[in-house]
């Protein structure tokens, strides 16, 4: 039987672990290499996540870098390095060959950041939202004024499934109420002239 203190405190232990691999990441990120701007950032965590930010700030400026050093330099593990790098080059946005350690007799892969895979691929994350919204304000336009929420927010549905659950809140069971979504048509068409425009 497990203690609920023991799992408790093995808890802290594992979150305390990832905040001070956080912390190492992010004070690397800050003192290698070449800032990346927000914009490069905010692409790379949503296509890719933010932990990977460290590892293409450190290679921005570099060639064929071994993911040992890689790892060195960022005070990161090399297992998670290397996961991060297969992660970036299944998204185009590094390259590498592999060289086998005469000593050793293994292979060891040297790494290269990949400037217009960033390109290509803050294109491609701009072209997916562009189609999130504009499918979401073709659902809003053919359900105007068709919505229904809880007044305690927990679920917003349409019509049809709100006749399903008897316009009862799936969650707490209050009445839902009819939602005049004209704001939320605007706002959608407001990002997506945002968008178009960038």
């Amino acid at each position: 039987m497990v203690k609920i203190g023991g799992f408790t405190g093995m808890m802290k232990k594992v979150v305390k672990r990832m905040k001070s691999t956080k912390m190492a990441l992010l004070k690397a990120s800050s003192t290698l290499g070449k800032p990346l701007s927000q914009g490069m950032q905010d692409t790379l965590g949503e296509v890719i996540g933010d932990d990977v930010i460290p590892v293409v700030q450190y290679l921005r400026d570099k060639k064929n870098i071994s993911e040992f050093k890689i790892a060195e330099d960022i005070s990161a593990e090399v297992n998670a390095v290397r996961s991060m790098l297969y992660r970036l080059h299944s998204h185009n946005l590094v390259t590498y060959y592999r060289k086998k350690d005469r000593q050793k007799g293994w292979y060891i892969s040297y790494w290269t950041f990949n400037p217009p895979g960033l390109k290509h691929s803050a294109a491609m994350l701009k072209k997916r939202k562009l189609e999130d919204l504009r499918e979401r304000l073709k659902r809003e336009e053919d359900n105007r004024d068709l919505f229904y929420m809880c007044p305690s927010l927990c679920t917003r549905m349409d019509f049809d499934n709100a006749t399903d659950v008897g316009f009862k809140c799936p969650e707490c069971g209050r009445t839902l109420t009819n939602q005049e979504n004209s704001k939320t048509i605007a706002l959608l068409r407001t990002k997506i002239t945002e968008l178009e425009r960038q």
